[in-house]
């Protein structure tokens, strides 16, 4: 039979095929595997979410391979009509197109017969900049010569002269970034030189910081434009898997090296103002808000007697308000608090200029924009749209073709408010860009192209959710990265604009119309299958008097349905729980009256809070637009969205999860040691059934935990044989998913090891941690005194739960979420929101409690995974080398998994055996 190749692309593809040809499979099955995959890649990344007609034809050189027409047949269960120059049909259909627009006025065509006239093809290296472009001279015999290759075009004789008229509003842009402050003379002799990467935020807030530094008394060096040299250094020195703009970040560092500064300004920016009171927060990207962190991991700053200044900066409030960072940096550097905050006033000052400069030149461009004239609006980052050497000047080159680029900041985004279906979006350029959509709507005269980059974590639900606004407008999507080419990218742009013509004779459907519907009565929620805590969570709705059920346990068909409705770059639990629901829509005692979705909420950083819009997007192009979402924000807000269905649930929920979390560290902890085989899983089944009886019938759960002692206490286990023991950390929900992790306790199980995993209920008392310094940074008292006293009561809960189980747990007591944030400090700040933070101080608590080992997982492009990831190199080589090792799933059996987990474990023994310490056996007491 075929076999699962996936569909992310061909690399991967390619991947799969060795993995299984290694593994003895036949050919017949590898390649119907891999026609299948390129099908099903093509209709997941491609077509969906558009509906597929009743008559597909099938064009192109990739027609040739039957097996491939076979299966989209089989697939779509519609005939494929294949024709039968199907290899040239692009190329007579541009030759139609050239025919129907001929002017009469030539063509520089060549002709067919250039083969045999003489011509002659040299390069050389063009030397007037960083981007040592290589420059290709063709010369005809009898012509002038051409040249191609040359990214400024310094080298091109023919112009189109479509330009002429137009003005360069990113040079415009760029411009006001740095002449938005002028320092009101040189720096003072002596002054301390600051090196500032021109990178990320700086292409945003570069006026606040210029006047902020120079106010200080510092002298600024700044790194080189963007260019292929510092793209390629900092792709070369990379150490994870980020995304493009953080390579660049890292080469504009490197190249500040070598220049005669003594520090480097990383700051940590935590959020930007917003303009919306209804928005949880507006965050940067959680990759820029680490890069202090990360670049750490890249970047050895003592070895080239530099220091980084990362302060923690938040411009979603008063920067001059309170004792914060920056008075605290200020202070080293000889600066009272009054200077230091006459110098933040300053750079507020520069900012608003240069904001109110874009806003009204943005005003001067609207109204004069001339009858007929195209413009498109850039959407993206500034970081990643208005970086010449990081977009590939397409702006320039779409002026080029007579076409206005227009910034995001010159478009008026201040007056269109979002849709109150994203109140919840908590990123600064999710907001801006969900504006921009609004604004184009509204302005026929506007199209939009969005830039994004390969492994943008945000622009996986962004470029979504902003497609969804536009409806049918049309819009294009450009990824860049450090492989990409101009070419392509301006043969894009040109068949984009060819398609506008077209698109501004048709009418456009309104937008789809969202769904807020948070009425639960007479439904059943359906709860997503991650691991036994879906069961205490059942069990609290119904103890409330709501009706619950889990779901059965993700599969294939799971995924089947989850890559359908979602692109592949979202996260990895956001295709599975989507594709839950789904399957629900799918089953025959489906009832749409009676059925309602749970989902986890998030007010940030990270994506999770975004899962349920997007969700919700896909109930609703399935016609349920009926169907609730229930997804509770863990932010500020958590507890009155929870309240919707009583206010008992989540102090019920919060005991099931840590009974449960208990339960299974016994289960863990016992069946490496088990004497019969599968005694140790049932006790903690029967466990399971006992405690979430409890709760359903509103009893004490204690009682039942003290049996389920009784039920492991019978477990007949033999500790003769020392095992290595591997601490578990990273992303919630693939760690406690035995489904998405791929059974990755059992395998280590079956290779000789016991497993330690950081329980669930670690991340909500990190939330309450994180909602009392978000009430502290907002003077919200009352609100910080509410949540600490529900922290009391659920700790005290934890207590009561655990007491039954100490002397027969080693890893019992847990470290409050304080300590494990200082266990993290010196490798990033608690200011810093999410996972990552609680996942390398929980490796660092193992270490220390003489774990054999550590294993992390993430989902495949997981943000939070990958920064944690990049600072463990620092961690492991200052916790004497405790083996450290990464997992990534998708939902694709990777090639080389067993064989690291076989290495790794190899590797634990060897440590156990050179490292001793009582710690173990002391850590449950």
């Amino acid at each position: 039979s075929p076999l699962n190749l996936g569909e992310r692309c061909t690399v991967f593809m390619e991947t799969e095929l060795l993995r299984h040809q290694q593994a003895g499979a036949n050919t017949a099955d590898l390649a119907s595997g891999l026609a299948y995959s390129i099908v099903y890649n093509y209709l997941n990344r491609v077509v969906s979410p558009k509906p597929i007609g009743k008559r597909i034809f099938f064009q192109g050189g990739t027609a040739f391979n039957h097996a491939v027409v076979a299966a989209f047949e089989q697939v779509t269960g519609r005939p494929i009509t294949v024709p039968p120059h199907h290899e040239v049909t692009g190329a007579l259909g541009c030759a139609l197109i050239a025919w129907e627009h001929d002017l009469g006025e030539g063509s520089r065509f060549k002709g067919f017969d250039l083969a045999d006239r003489t011509y002659e093809v040299t390069s050389f290296e063009c030397k007037k900049c960083a981007n040592r472009c290589e420059i290709n001279r063709v010369v005809v015999e009898g012509e002038e010569p051409m040249f191609y290759g040359d990214r400024c075009e310094r080298f091109q004789t023919r112009k189109s002269g479509l330009a002429e008229g137009i003005p360069d509003l990113m040079g415009e842009r760029e411009h006001a970034l740095t002449h938005s402050y002028e320092p009101s003379g040189p720096p003072p002799e002596g002054a301390p030189r600051v090196g500032v990467p021109r990178a990320l935020i700086y292409h945003e807030i570069w006026p606040l910081w210029h006047a902020f530094l120079s106010e200080l008394g510092f002298e600024i060096v700044l790194s080189a434009p963007t260019n292929k040299e510092i793209i390629h250094e900092g792709a070369e020195a990379s150490i994870a898997e980020t995304c493009f703009p953080m390579k660049v970040a890292l080469g504009h560092v490197l190249n500040l090296l070598d220049q005669e500064i003594e520090y480097v300004w990383l700051p940590s920016i935590i959020n930007l103002p917003k303009d919306d009171a209804r928005l949880t927060d507006s965050f940067v990207c959680p990759y820029v808000q680490s890069f202090a962190y990360t670049v750490k991991a890249a970047v050895n700053f003592k070895a080239h007697g530099l220091e980084p200044l990362a302060p923690v900066v938040y411009l979603g409030v008063d920067p001059t308000r309170g004792d914060n960072s920056l008075i605290h940096l200020g202070k080293r550097f000889g600066k009272s608090p009054r200077q230091v905050r006459a110098a933040i006033r300053q750079g507020l000052e520069a900012q608003a200029r240069f904001s109110e400069t874009m806003k009204r030149r943005g005003e001067e461009v609207l109204a004069a924009l001339p009858e007929g004239a195209r413009a498109i609006v850039v959407v993206s980052r500034a970081y990643n749209g208005c970086d010449q050497g990081a977009n590939l000047e397409i702006p320039k080159k779409l002026r080029q073709m007579g076409v206005w680029a227009i910034p995001l900041d010159m478009l008026p985004l201040e007056n269109y408010r979002l849709p109150d279906e994203y109140a919840n979006m908590y990123w600064h350029y999710g907001r801006k860009i969900l504006q921009a959509a609004e604004c184009i709507l509204q302005d026929g005269r506007l199209h939009s192209m969005y830039l994004t980059n390969f492994g943008c974590g945000p622009d996986s639900f962004l470029n979504k959710f902003y497609k969804d606004r536009l409806g049918q407008r049309p819009c294009l999507t450009i990824e860049v990265d450090e492989h990409s080419a101009d070419a392509g990218m301006i043969t894009r742009c040109e068949a984009f604009l060819d398609s506008l013509a077209a698109a501004e004779k048709r009418e456009y459907g309104t937008p789809r119309i969202p769904t807020l519907n948070l009425k639960l009565e007479g439904r059943t929620i359906y709860i997503p299958n991650m691991s036994g805590h879906a069961y205490a969570l059942e069990a609290a709705f119904e103890a409330c008097g709501q009706s619950a059920a889990v779901l059965p346990e993700p599969d294939e068909e799971t995924l089947h349905w989850g890559r359908q409705f979602t692109s592949g770059k979202e996260c990895f639990p956001c295709a599975v729980t989507t594709g839950d629901m789904v399957k629900v829509l799918k089953r025959p005692d489906f009832d749409r009256d009676k059925t309602a979705f749970f989902m986890g909420g998030s007010g940030g950083p990270c994506r999770f809070g975004q899962y349920n819009t997007l969700q919700r997007m896909v109930l609703d192009e399935l016609g349920y637009e009926d169907i609730p979402i229930f997804a509770p924000n863990q932010a500020a807000g958590f507890y009155d969205d929870i309240g919707i269905v009583g206010q008992k649930l989540l102090r019920i929920g919060w005991i099931g999860v840590v009974a449960i979390d208990i339960l299974e560290k016994a289960w863990r902890e016992l069946q490496p040691y088990e004497l019969e085989p599968g005694s140790t899983k049932q006790a903690y089944r029967e466990s399971l059934q006992d405690v979430c009886d409890a709760l359903r019938s509103n009893q004490d759960p204690v009682p039942a935990m003290r049996r389920s002692r009784e039920r492991f206490d019978r477990v007949k286990i033999d500790r003769s044989v020392e095992k290595p023991i591997i601490g578990l950390v990273g992303e919630f929900y693939v760690r406690a998913s035995a489904f998405s992790n791929q059974t990755l306790i059992d395998k280590l199980e079956d290779l000789g090891a016991e497993v330690w995993s950081a329980p669930v209920y670690e991340w909500f008392l990190y939330r309450n941690f994180r909602r009392s310094m978000r009430a502290r940074l907002g003077r919200s008292w009352g609100l910080l005194a509410k949540n600490e006293l529900k922290d009391r009561v659920m700790k005290r809960d934890e207590h009561r739960l655990l007491e039954p189980f100490i002397g027969l747990l080693r890893n019992a007591h847990e470290l409050p979420t304080t300590e494990v944030l200082e266990l993290a400090a010196d490798y990033v700040h608690h200011s810093f929101e999410g996972e990552a933070i609680m996942t390398v101080g929980k490796a660092i608590d193992f270490a220390r409690k003489g774990l054999a080992g550590v294993v992390a997982v993430m989902p495949f492009t997981c943000m939070p995974g990958t920064i944690s990831n990049a600072i463990m190199k620092r961690v492991r080589q200052d916790e004497e080398g405790v083996p450290f090792l990464n997992m990534v799933y998708d939902g694709l059996e990777q090639a080389t998994a067993q064989t690291r987990l076989e290495a790794f474990v190899h590797q634990a023994r060897d440590y156990m055996a050179r490292r001793k310490s009582p710690n173990i056996a002391a850590a449950g007491h």
